[in-house]
């Protein structure tokens, strides 16, 4: 597939400008060259295709996948929807004017990603108390409607003990009326999420739920099917999600509106906050509120949690489902440099929903988030959101968080601030099985980390040399279940997606990361801007294998991706029906290949690696597998296992638009040697195969094409244009 000796099999056009097409952009004039249009792209399976994995046979897959499958040159619209999302309901205008910011870029990023039956108008909050003893009806309320007896009585008496309500009033009386009012809303609105919330598992049997709730190791045994969970398909199958998802978007929406009103209230004189202070228990759990004093918060039954100030200390659970019995957990902190920890690896903490939602929202401060497994903006068969308004936040975590979710939504918003990210693996944008994860970053120069190396923290990836590097599955990365090749029980992959919009970005990771699919998954990265930094080992930037879609976006900067290690693959690399796009928009960028890649496809796949403008510099150690490369001689014609591959297009294509580019060769690993590359070359063009030879083929649909187009005059590229309007003009 790789032999020098196939050179002869490929045109080399150097210092030539092929005529340029009136009215076509350079993309469509690299298709028109080759005798392709826009009918070629993507793929259509279909239900004869022996031996292909049936899309329609292939559960739980995401709404999106099979139509941007077929049309590849959509994806730039779908993720530019999402990141525009952040850019404009996390604006300080909207903010400032709006209380419901939280629940829309959820739904733009989670909600609407895992169903179609919803919409962003609101979450229809209806609340209605007393002027008197407002937050003592709420709680009564909870009671009523929860079927728990209030009232105790006996022998047609009432009972001297327990007395609830008296219990309750003595809590209640050091809190001001304008602070009960606003709180006794948001807990009727919490009464009306659990009941949602109840009725989602209506069809869910319990034993298979507890079962359930214990399992930590999802994602690291269904890569290749190794583990097959019964319990949790009957699960998937028979818990209703949009109950969960309208819960959690009560939760949302209340939460803002009571943290900003909460905030309104701070500049009212008669209140004293130090004052503020309750903890009672309920039904469905446990509502704490407490004043700016610096606290230490450690519960396992928490329906509400307020903090109004102080830098805090947060143990265990907490905006997290700590069990089957609490399912709808709110925890907000309005302000100071607060610190959570949770050390039980199985208690999902900091923003997680288990059969239920979890939110926590932490309006200001810098702040260290630390837990173990399932945190940060994760769920499992539920809803999880944390939001972080603003400050300096350090987040740590081991797996599945910092924005992932298997069966479920996990959405994790950081509006401002340098932030540092760090896991093992499953997160920052991760889509497991049947799941939707988004890290949402706006602004701040952040710094994204997956631990590369097995020998600190053994996730070792047999596609690297001697398993020395991670699976990853992070930052913008989607993953299915592969039972073709164990117990025939095959999950679709989920969307997982990283946005950041501005600030100069520190991305590192290992292998499957940076806008990778695998196996009916979709991973999106998309930074908005800035000078960045992308590292991985492999199957990164644009990337993956199995019928799958991986795609990263850059839209301005002058960046720097380096795949650099053994058996590197990325910017641009696909495997087995994958569709892969690398698009950086402007900006001198230097890119660093030691494997395949930069426009790459094997075993039927199509990848687009483009760079719009500015002078870049390609650095590979191989003088082959680039430049719009792709394995024609492989299973041409075709065999019984590879019958598919009569009826699809095989499509690489390489594109630098503009600018001075320089492309070399070096070797590796020290970079040494350095000489020009023998295929691509300012102004060049190169076909792989020529249309010689692919008239000599059995199987002819095989089409690859590199181009520097050495100064493009024509348009911008149609598909891949901003083509949506702004809310606001200024970015903040």
């Amino acid at each position: 597939m790789r032999k020098i000796t196939s050179l002869i099999c490929c045109l080399i056009v150097c210092g030539t400008v092929l005529a340029q097409t009136a009215g076509r952009d350079a993309f469509l004039t690299m298709l028109n060259t080759m005798n392709l249009d826009e009918t070629n792209l993507g793929f259509r399976p279909k239900g004869y295709w022996t031996r292909y994995p049936d899309p329609q046979d292939i559960p739980f897959k995401n709404l999106a996948f099979d139509d941007l499958f077929s049309e590849p040159q959509r994806l730039y619209d779908f993720v530019r929807i999402m990141a525009l999302s952040a850019d404009d309901y996390l604006h300080p205008d909207y903010l400032s004017a709006n209380s419901n910011a939280l629940l829309k870029v959820s739904y733009y990023c989670g909600v609407r990603q895992a169903t179609g039956q919803m919409r962003d108008y609101s979450a229809s909050l209806w609340a209605e108390a007393p002027d008197q003893e407002p937050l003592l009806y709420a709680i009564r309320t909870i009671y009523e409607q929860t079927g728990r007896v209030y009232r105790y009585n006996a022998m047609a008496k009432a009972s001297d003990f327990p007395l609830i309500e008296k219990d309750l009033r003595a809590a209640i009386e050091s809190i001001h009326p304008l602070v009960q009012n606003v709180v006794a809303r948001t807990v009727l609105h919490l009464l009306q999420a659990y009941q949602f919330q109840q009725i989602a598992m209506r069809n869910v049997d319990y034993q298979q739920a507890s079962e359930c709730w214990r399992i930590r190791h999802l994602g690291e045994t269904q890569f290749d099917g190794l583990e097959y969970f019964p319990q949790i398909e009957d699960c998937a199958r028979n818990l209703d999600m949009n109950s969960i998802y309208y819960a959690g978007n009560k939760m949302l929406e209340t939460a803002e509106q009571l943290a900003d009103t909460l905030i309104a209230l701070k500049s009212v004189k008669g209140i004293d906050w130090k004052k503020q202070n309750l903890n009672v228990e309920t039904p469905i759990g446990r509502i704490v509120l407490s004043g700016s004093k610096d606290d230490v918060h450690e519960y396992s039954d928490l329906l509400l949690l307020v903090d109004i100030g102080g830098n805090d200390t947060y143990k265990g659970a907490v905006g997290s489902t700590p069990s089957l019995q609490i399912p709808i957990s709110l925890a907000i902190d309005l302000e100071g440099d607060d610190q959570y920890i949770n050390d039980d690896e199985y208690l999902p903490s900091q923003g997680a929903g288990i059969f239920g939602a979890g939110v926590l929202l932490d309006v200001s401060g810098n702040d260290h988030y630390k837990s173990k497994r399932l945190g940060q903006g994760a769920a499992m068969l539920g809803m999880g959101v944390l939001a972080d308004l603003a400050g300096d936040d350090e987040y740590e975590l081991w797996t599945d968080g910092q924005g992932g979710a298997y069966f479920g939504v996990g959405v994790a918003i950081d509006n401002s601030g340098d932030d540092k990210y760090s896991i093992w693996g499953d997160g920052q944008g991760y889509g497991g099985v049947g799941g939707v994860g988004t890290l949402v970053n706006r602004t701040g120069n952040d710094h994204y980390y997956a631990e590369p190396e097995a020998e600190k923290a053994f996730r070792p990836d047999y596609h690297s040399k001697e398993g020395k590097f991670n699976y990853s599955y992070a930052q913008g990365c989607g993953i299915g279940r592969r039972g073709d090749i164990t117990d025939g029980h095959s999950w679709a992959g989920g969307m997982g997606t990283l946005i950041d919009l501005a600030g100069d970005d520190v991305y590192e990771s290992a292998q499957w990361s940076l806008g990778c699919g695998y196996w009916y998954g979709m991973g999106f990265v998309w930074d908005g801007g800035g000078d960045d930094s992308y590292t991985a080992t492999g199957w990164s930037m644009g990337a993956g294998a199995h019928f799958c879609i991986g795609a990263m976006f850059d839209e301005g900067g002058n960046d720097t991706c380096t795949i650099w290690k053994e058996q590197s693959q990325g910017l641009g690399f696909g495997h087995d029906y994958t569709i892969a796009l690398c698009l950086n928009r402007g900006g001198d960028d230097v890119y660093k290949l030691n494997g395949e890649g930069l426009g790459f496809a094997i075993n039927m796949s199509q990848v687009f690696f483009i760079d719009t403008d500015g002078k870049d510099r390609y650095v590979t150690s191989k003088p082959t597998g680039h430049w719009g490369w792709n394995n024609f001689e492989q299973y041409n014609p075709p065999i019984i296992g590879a019958f598919q591959l009569l009826f699809s297009d095989q499509i690489c294509l390489f594109a630098d638009l503009q600018g001075e580019d320089q492309y070399s060769l070096v070797d590796f690993p020290g970079g040494g040697n350095a000489r020009p590359d023998s295929l691509m070359s300012e102004g060049a063009t190169y076909f792989h195969p020529t249309a010689a030879v692919r008239d000599s083929l059995s199987n002819k649909r095989f089409f690859g094409m590199g181009r520097d187009f050495k100064d493009w005059q024509g348009p911008p590229i149609e598909f891949f244009r901003d083509k949506m309007a702004k809310r606001f003009k200024e970015f903040k």
